[in-house]
């Protein structure tokens, strides 16, 4: 058979397979969006409401990867959010001579590994505005199916920052009101999470959350810190997407 010939049948077989694949790509993600009570900033004793987001995908079949979740099992990925109100002196008094920093919002990715009645993941986000610090999460829940759309997840939670991150919020600067202090990169927070959430069908669901957090470490001992200890609730609206083409 000729080159030409061969490139012919080639084309033919690729126009044919051409449609199965295009077919067989999807995509299947969910977005939440809500409000929850949270210290003004880390370590403060005053709370404020703030922004709650989540995302998570579930099934990612293109670009020459194959990843489908569909039984709630194994391998998931998604979008990492945080959201951080600003702080400044004029707020908090104790703070002056201490840099103001703007509204925060992190960016990253989260991944997670789900066996029957237990989930493990870890999420990394970089500071978009505000801050130009790294947080990194691990966390781990037993999860219970109660049927009917319900479902409660109870677990430890740890949190680890760089330099630049524990520098921006937990140092002080010499002629501050409060006394000079460096903070180092490290574990700077650990809590545990209850959350429960129900699916009314396959598009809409709501979670809630309670927590609680401890700071640690060099952040722990940082005179900014009032409180070691902080609790936060939320409440999320979840929207649930499936694309297949």
């Amino acid at each position: 058979m000729s080159l030409t010939a061969r490139f012919v049948v080639f084309s033919l077989t690729l126009g044919c397979a051409a449609p199965a694949v295009a077919q067989d790509r999807a995509l299947a993600f969910e977005l939440g969006f809500g409000v929850q009570s949270a210290p003004a900033y880390e370590g403060s004793d005053e709370y404020v409401a703030a922004p709650a987001l989540s995302g998570s995908v579930s099934t990612f079949r293109m670009l020459g990867l194959n990843v489908d979740r569909g039984d709630g099992m194994g391998f998931g990925f998604g979008p990492s959010f945080r959201v951080l109100p600003e702080r400044t002196a004029k707020d908090h008094p104790r703070l002056t001579g201490i840099a103001n920093v703007d509204a925060a919002f992190e960016l990253g990715a989260r991944v997670s590994w789900r066996w029957e009645g237990v989930e493990a993941w870890t999420a990394v986000r970089k500071g978009v505005t505000g801050h130009d610090g790294v947080v990194a999460d691990v966390g781990s829940d037993i999860v219970h199916d109660y049927g009917q759309g319900t479902e409660v997840r109870f677990g430890p939670r740890l949190s680890m920052a760089n330099n630049e991150y524990a520098s921006t919020y937990f140092s002080v600067p010499a002629g501050a009101a409060l006394p000079a202090y460096s903070a180092g990169a490290g574990l700077y927070k650990v809590g545990l999470e209850l959350g429960v959430r129900h699916d009314f069908n396959d598009a809409w669901a709501v979670k809630g959350t309670v927590g609680w957090d401890r700071l640690v470490g060099d952040v722990g001992d940082s005179p900014v810190v009032q409180s070691r200890d902080s609790g936060s609730v939320g409440v999320q609206v979840i929207r649930s997407f499936d694309f297949r083409f």
